[in-house]
């Protein structure tokens, strides 16, 4: 029963995207100059973004990350050792 459920709410979600993409492509159809005006504006906005800065946190924040989760898989292989060695 819940797998049909979820299909019929993918289903649903489908028919919006499509309803929604068909709306848009009718309102740039409609309103070409506008349309292309945000285009650009948007455009532009994406390229005032600090790419270089959010680059620079992304690295930090992987390497923040990576030193601790490090350090718990060698503590659980130590762990998994130690439980060998007493199987033994």
């Amino acid at each position: 029963m819940e797998h049909t459920a979820e299909l019929t709410s993918i289903h649903g979600l489908q028919e919006n995207i499509h309803r929604y993409y068909a709306d848009s492509e009718e309102y740039v159809r409609q309103n070409p100059t506008k349309s292309a005006l945000v285009a650009m504006g948007a455009g532009f906005l994406l390229a005032q973004l600090p790419m270089r800065w959010m680059l620079v946190a992304l690295v930090k924040l992987v390497f923040l990350v990576v030193k601790p989760a490090t350090f718990i898989y060698a503590i659980s292989k130590l762990m998994d050792d130690i439980r060998a060695a007493r199987a033994d």
